[in-house]
């Protein structure tokens, strides 16, 4: 008998454009789609013109789709492009000099990788991502889904706010891709009792949540690559006697839940023995000072940067490709411990974010390559989308849960981010207190529209996130206030009538700045 494997990739940047450069601000996006997007688009367009079928479900969130979507975007991602190709040739040239003939095989690397970055995206994209990604759904080697808006924290909003996530969301989906969208990707997998009959409602016929919200026990804990563990707050689940390797009905609903599956997932990215942390992998965190490119490899990750040593691109390549062999070997592994349990022919999901292969795991994109190669040849794992699979029969009750350290909601609703949460919910409160039938002119409609726009880049998860995650705090504090004090000029100049030459002017700024939905 032979198992399915789903392999659902989510995919969100915050709405960054226009909101900072470096080191926060754009170059996260753009350095995503320079390392992770394009790479991943690419490589499954290479497959499908092989012949090679490659099912993969992927979340695009709202703000991710917009910014892909955008002229300014697009031209300055090109010109982010060129500054790195210029900056890896620097570099070259410097080593060359220094008689250093590795570093400068590393920079010269990275000049070629971002010369035919650019060159993908201008000639093989035509500069958009969105309408490759249409090809590949159209085809059936994807499978695209949504998420909320602006990939709100949805357990703790209320209930006209949360409907409006994820109804707008669903817009943002049907504007781009001309369909409905058939899943919904809960930010931070995060659940809680009765939102399915939100998604229901809206037409969606399944979702995600973590391993121990259908099976309780302990809470598998990671939420992204790369952060914090110190000073998390555990939940206790209760352990149920369901497993993950089988798909449920949401009991009494029609509407599927899909759990990740804990074993799979944690081959991939656990700090102690998962794969982007192996001594040949390139290293994240460290960079150079001339130019912030990485020329030095895992070594041993307990080590300081001081002992480091230089990157080998075909080093890297090689362990990618015994990882990949490794992974389905532990498929295999998993797949006899689950027909054990009576699951003739187990489903594994394996749920990541998507920035995990190719921004923080350089070589993950090969790995992804790797791991597709080979199931396409093998007789014993298939590869699954999550519309291929029929209604299940069985049903499950849910833990009110997240994919977070902790299992719950500790990572977004903490000592640190309490207030937050305050301001969030008198902003809502304010804005739905308001009586349309006072929107007499298109200055005040218009300035409305931007209070929605404001609040609801507001309640994005993101900004909760950072603050708990303590490195990127002042930008994540700066983002929040900001949106808030522009929603308070305006609702105030709303409600006092206050609509002059001067407020317009400065719609106009925010306008421009915040520019998020402008089709609203």
């Amino acid at each position: 008998m032979s198992s399915n494997l789903m392999l659902v990739l989510h995919s969100h940047i915050p709405y960054v454009k226009r909101q900072g450069r470096w080191p926060f601000g754009e170059v996260w996006l753009y350095e995503a789609m320079a390392e992770t997007y394009i790479p991943l688009v690419k490589t499954w367009l290479q497959l499908r013109e092989e012949g090679i079928r490659a099912p993969v479900t992927i979340s695009l969130s709202p703000p991710l789709i917009e910014q892909f979507n955008s002229k300014y975007i697009r031209e300055e991602f090109i010109v982010y492009l060129k500054e790195r190709e210029k900056a890896a040739f620097l570099d070259e040239k410097y080593y060359l000099s220094s008689s250093n003939k590795e570093l400068a095989r590393i920079a010269n690397f990275y000049s070629r990788f971002y010369r035919d970055t650019r060159r993908d995206f201008i000639v093989g994209f035509n500069k958009d991502l969105i309408k490759s990604l249409k090809e590949l759904e159209k085809s059936g080697d994807i499978e695209v889904i949504t998420t909320a808006v602006t990939h709100a924290y949805l357990p703790l909003l209320d209930k006209v706010s949360l409907e409006r996530q994820i109804v707008l969301g669903k817009k943002v989906f049907y504007k781009n891709f001309g369909q409905e969208p058939k899943g919904f990707w809960l930010p931070e997998c995060a659940y809680f009792k009765g939102i399915e009959d939100i998604l229901i409602d809206n037409g969606f016929r399944y979702f995600y949540v973590d391993s121990h919200a259908i099976e309780g026990g302990n809470p598998l804990g990671v939420y992204s690559y790369g952060c914090s563990e110190t000073g998390i707050e555990i939940e206790t689940f209760k352990n149920t006697g369901l497993t993950t390797y089988i798909p449920y009905k949401i009991k009494d609903k029609d509407i599927v839940v899909y759990g990740r599956n804990s074993i799979v997932s944690e081959q991939v990215w656990s700090a102690e023995y998962g794969y982007p942390g192996d001594k040949s992998y390139r290293e994240f965190h460290m960079h150079s000072s001339r130019s912030g490119l990485k020329y030095w490899r895992v070594t041993d990750r307990l080590k300081g940067f001081d002992q480091k040593e230089y990157y080998n691109l075909d080093m890297a390549k090689a362990t990618a490709k015994k990882h990949a062999q490794q992974f389905i070997d532990s498929l295999l592994t998993t797949t006899k411990k689950a027909q054990k349990l009576g699951v003739i022919s187990p489903l594994m999901v394996a749920c990541y974010d998507t920035e995990l292969f190719g921004h923080w795991w350089w070589e993950g994109v090969d790995w992804l390559e790797y791991v597709v190669r080979i199931i396409s040849k093998s007789k014993e794992i298939n590869l699954v989308l999550p519309s291929e699979l029929n209604m299940p029969n069985i049903e499950a009750q849910v833990f009110e849960s997240s994919w977070g350290m902790g299992g719950k909601h500790y990572i977004w609703n903490n000592q640190e981010t309490i207030w937050m949460w305050e301001i969030i919910k008198q902003a809502s409160k304010e804005f739905h207190s308001i009586d349309r039938a006072i929107l007499t002119t298109k200055d005040k409609q218009r300035a409305y529209k931007q209070a929605l726009r404001e609040l609801i880049l507001l309640e994005s998860s993101d900004w909760l996130f950072m603050v708990t995650n303590n490195t990127t705090s002042d930008y994540a504090m700066k983002r929040f206030f900001e949106h808030y004090t522009k929603f308070l000029r305006i609702m105030n100049s709303i409600k006092n009538n206050e609509i002059d030459i001067n407020f317009i002017a400065w719609i106009n700024k925010i306008e421009y700045e915040d520019d998020y939905l402008i089709w609203l």
